[in-house]
C-alpha cells in the first residue's frame, strides 16, 4: 500500500473521530505541532521507530510536542497508529489531517514574498482579498522577505502564483531583448 493512501485513510478517520468528539480544532493545532516536531527533531523520529521503547514512552514523547498533554482524540489516534505498527507514517498522517481540516473549514495558505517587510495592515488587506477571491473563511498569510526581488512581490495561493516583482519584469525584458537580437534584418 502506498504511503499517501495509508496517510489519507488514517487522517480521514482522525478527522471524523475528532469532529464527533468536538476536538477538531484542538487536534488540528496539535497535529501541526507534532508534525513540526517530527520533521525537525531527528531524535524524536528515531525514538518513535525504536523497538526498545514501549508504547507509553512513545506517547509521552509525542505528548511533549503538544506542550504536555494531547487531546483525547489525538492520544487515541496515536495509540491506534502505534498498535498497528504504522509509526513510520505518522508524520504523513498528521499532514494529511491538517490538509483535510483546512479543506473542511475553507482555510487557504498564502505565501507572500516581498522585497521589503510589510506592515500588519497590508498583510491583513491581502488576506481579506484572498478570502474574498477564493471564497474562504480564513487565509493564513506566510510572509518572507527576498531582497533579490528588488521591488514588488510574489503571491502564491494553493496552485496559483502572481509574480509582480521587478526582478521577473527585468528578466522578461532581458529575454525579449535577447530574442529581438536574433532576428535577421
Amino acid at each position: 500500500m502506498y504511503t499517501g493512501t495509508i496517510a489519507k485513510r488514517y487522517a480521514t478517520a482522525l478527522a471524523e473521530f475528532s469532529a464527533v468528539r468536538g476536538e477538531e480544532r484542538i487536534v488540528y493545532d496539535e497535529a501541526q505541532r507534532v508534525a513540526v516536531c517530527l520533521a525537525e527533531v531527528e531524535q524524536l523520529r528515531e525514538a518513535l521507530f525504536a523497538p526498545t521503547l514501549t508504547e507509553e514512552q512513545k506517547i509521552a514523547l509525542i505528548g511533549k510536542c503538544c506542550e504536555g498533554a494531547m487531546s483525547g482524540s489525538l492520544e487515541r489516534f496515536v495509540r491506534l497508529v502505534l498498535s498497528h505498527r504504522r509509526e513510520r507514517y505518522l508524520e504523513f498522517m498528521l499532514h494529511s489531517y491538517v490538509k483535510i481540516y483546512k479543506q473542511r473549514h475553507s482555510i487557504v495558505d498564502v505565501e507572500l514574498v516581498s522585497a521589503d517587510e510589510l506592515d500588519a495592515a497590508t498583510e491583513e488587506r491581502i488576506a481579506n482579498l484572498v478570502k474574498e477571491q477564493t471564497h474562504s473563511r480564513e487565509a493564513i498569510v506566510h510572509t518572507k522577505v527576498d531582497k533579490e526581488l528588488i521591488g514588488g512581490f510574489t503571491l502564491r495561493v494553493e496552485d496559483q502564483m502572481i509574480d509582480s516583482s521587478i526582478r521577473s519584469q527585468l528578466n522578461r525584458l532581458r529575454r525579449e531583448l535577447a530574442g529581438n537580437n536574433k532576428r535577421i534584418l
